[in-house]
């Protein structure tokens, strides 16, 4: 069975895209994502199938009960927005120590592979036309750890993603403001300024196949994305593909955004123009312009004009979003994030600049082309 690896940059659309993918009865997933982290790796450590199904259940509460998934809103799901899921965990241990043979040495892939399948059984769905399991690790960060666990050698890449001012905006707007801030702090911003400039370039380091997927064009071309991305992995094209749900049910996207999906006025009534001012100075524009001018011109079609006194390629002075998350720190008075301030501003001005852009072959971008 080939492996998709979803991979997003910048809110860059990867519960969106994996919502759409939900009632393909071609495709295995979980529904949201799966962290390859310590506690993850320890479930392999584990000494029986039962002992593997209830550490997975303990890894991965939410997709057992939604109604606790809040912030993906993943508890307010139906065309009313008051429907949930909810998956028998008995059934689910039951179906794992049915098709995992404990005994027989099996890859760890193979492994996820059986807990995804049992969870679909438990769910009461069949898996007997599944071609392709879909595995949402989100991060880079968690995309490598999942290699170094075991190396994909049947695996493709998807990595959703959007314009890159759009990718620091998003998030550095949307996290400072949700909750008051509490859940933002310097090495969030660093990540989300890496991610933008150099998230793509760290994937093509991995030496997969990788296919990138564009927010704009999801929204703006649905159907053509969808069909070129069945043709590409050989399975069947429906409609149903142009729906965005979870368990079937439709989801509304989470609460970080402060809107709902298919909503064009956000709550805060804030025009994107006056978000920009609020992030971004016009110095700070032209730098972050500068390191992603090759992917906005590969998939964006930008072409800067020929101005080498806008090209700033280290910028020594903070940035506009940086001075905003420091006060945010400070205000939460969190002096484990407050003294991390220095080392990520020199991070930054080290490592977030024209000397350190990598260079290397763009994906295609899945619904780009006629077919």
């Amino acid at each position: 069975m080939k492996s998709l690896i979803l991979v997003t940059g910048g809110r860059g659309g990867s519960d969106f895209f994996q919502g759409l993918l939900d009632s393909h009865e071609e495709i295995l997933q979980i529904p949201g994502i799966l962290r390859i982290d310590k506690k993850f790796i320890e479930i392999f450590k584990s000494k029986s199938n039962k002992e593997i199904s209830k550490k997975f259940i303990d890894f991965v509460p939410l997709i057992f009960d939604s109604r606790k998934n809040k912030l993906e809103r993943h508890d307010k799901l139906g065309i009313n927005k008051d429907e949930h899921y909810i998956v028998n965990k008995k059934r689910f241990i039951f179906f794992f120590n049915k098709i995992n043979n404990f005994k027989k040495k099996k890859t760890r892939m193979q492994t996820i592979v059986n807990l995804y399948k049992a969870y679909y059984l438990a769910k009461k769905k069949k898996i007997d036309k599944l071609k392709l399991i879909l595995i949402h690790t989100h991060t880079v960060n968690y995309t490598n750890k999942l290699f170094k666990l075991e190396d994909q050698k049947n695996c493709v890449i998807i990595h959703t993603m959007r314009h890159p001012i759009d990718a620091l905006l998003s998030p550095i707007y949307n996290w400072l403001k949700f909750n008051n801030g509490k859940h933002f702090f310097p090495r969030d911003l660093y990540f989300q300024k890496d991610l933008a400039i150099n998230g793509l370039s760290n994937l093509s380091k991995m030496n997969k196949k990788i296919f990138v997927v564009l927010l704009e064009d999801l929204i703006l071309n649905k159907k053509k994305v969808m069909k070129d991305f069945c043709k590409i992995f050989k399975i069947k094209y429906s409609d149903k593909l142009l729906n965005c749900t979870y368990f079937g049910k439709q989801w509304w996207g989470d609460q970080i955004s402060g809107r709902w999906l298919g909503k064009k006025i956000i709550s805060t009534k804030i025009t994107k123009d006056k978000k920009i001012k609020y992030i971004f100075s016009k110095n700070d524009l032209n730098y972050f312009k500068h390191l992603t001018k090759n992917i906005r011109s590969e998939y964006f079609n930008e072409k800067d004009e020929k101005n080498p006194r806008k090209n700033i390629y280290i910028k020594f002075m903070p940035t506009k979003s940086e001075i905003l998350t420091w006060k945010n720190t400070i205000k939460q008075k969190k002096i484990k994030h407050i003294l991390t301030i220095p080392f990520y501003y020199l991070k930054r001005v080290l490592f977030l600049n024209s000397l350190f852009i990598n260079k290397f072959n763009f994906p295609y971008s899945i619904g780009s082309q006629k077919f």
